[in-house]
């Protein structure tokens, strides 16, 4: 059994490992600079046969032959030096999104992994989510015919989260990004998940509200697919006043087609309206809700993660693969600043 360590014990560590007990991967270093936080974590997988060894310095679990490989779930600025090192000694590497703070970075990892000969894979849960599984799974089968728009938003109210649990992010100033990081990264991914691959972006960024922050709490963004689909992002850290089940967060996601429409509005069920012959009852255009099980796509992914390690694959959301998203995510930021779209290389 593949043997890892989770590097980062704040709420993407504490996903990680919650995972990994519900998988029975063990977790061998529990790895924080805060030392509480690790030792809290580790605290959490003692029940498993060997509870974690704690360390404030990711380079102890490093040295530990036995370690298989690493979970990196720290500040994106320090993704590449930390997957790199992890490369270099040889260890798998699982690391949150975005992949990398820039492109430049990303390379480097993607190349550092492949000398290696380790598997690179990113932790973007939407690929494994089962309400995107089964929206793609709809249009493959044609229920709306062919795509033309889709629209994707992503609205929610951070501002106290991000002070009192990532100041991270907003010590790093612009260089963190913002929410067209943070959020649009798992946009433009699931975007490429449901329609294909993106040909241009042009984004803007709106009056900023949450002043602590450098990067964009609010941006847009029109996007053009190689296929000729258009599409809506509208991200948003300081949207008040927004309650769901899920707490203070609503995303929500509508394709429209030839035939009619799919949208999902948060929840576990996806709505479907459709003029597709094979959907018909009698008469009646057919409009039907599906309810889609949930499933815990943290421990999809470690699974699939965990698969490709001892199977020699390339993981779905390979550092290859996940490249794109956030060269997408850079265009948006570099339409913002000129005022002007930018294609896609």
């Amino acid at each position: 059994m593949t043997r890892i360590a989770i590097i980062g014990c704040g709420w993407a560590g504490q996903q990680h490992a919650r995972a990994c007990q519900a998988l029975g991967v063990p977790v061998r270093w529990a790895v924080d600079t805060d030392l509480t936080r690790a030792t809290t974590l580790a605290a959490s997988l003692s029940q498993t046969e060997h509870a974690p060894r704690t360390t404030s310095a990711y380079q102890d679990a490093l040295a530990d032959p036995d370690l298989d490989a690493v979970s990196i779930c720290l500040p994106h600025n320090l993704h590449a030096p930390v997957a790199i090192d992890a490369a270099r000694s040889g260890k798998h590497v699982l690391v949150e999104k975005p992949l990398a703070a820039n492109l430049a970075e990303a390379d480097r990892m993607i190349a550092e992994a492949d000398g290696a000969g380790v598997v690179l894979m990113v932790a973007e849960n939407v690929r494994f989510d089962a309400i995107h599984r089964q929206i793609r799974q709809l249009l493959r089968d044609g229920a709306i015919g062919k795509p033309a728009l889709l629209q994707v938003t992503r609205q929610c109210y951070l501002r106290d989260s991000f002070l009192r649990d990532r100041p991270w992010f907003l010590d790093l100033g612009a260089a963190a990004g913002g929410i067209m990081m943070s959020g649009g990264i798992h946009d433009f991914e699931a975007m490429r998940m449901l329609i294909g691959e993106v040909e241009s972006v042009y984004a803007l960024r709106a009056p900023q509200r949450f002043l602590e922050m450098g990067g964009d709490d609010t941006s847009i963004a029109a996007v053009r697919f190689q296929n000729g689909v258009v599409g809506t992002l509208v991200e948003s850290f300081v949207m008040k006043g927004l309650t769901t089940a899920a707490g203070p967060e609503v995303h929500t996601l509508r394709v429209d087609g030839e035939l009619g429409h799919i949208a999902w509005d948060g929840g576990q069920r996806v709505r479907v309206f459709s003029e597709h012959a094979a959907w018909q009852v009698g008469e009646q255009i057919s409009q039907i809700e599906i309810h889609v099980s949930p499933a815990d796509s943290f421990a999809e992914l470690l699974a699939h993660w965990i698969h490709c390690i001892e199977a020699g694959e390339e993981p779905i959301t390979s550092g290859r693969s996940q490249r794109v998203p956030l060269a997408c995510v850079m265009a948006a930021y570099k339409s913002m600043d000129t005022g002007r779209p930018v294609l896609m290389p």
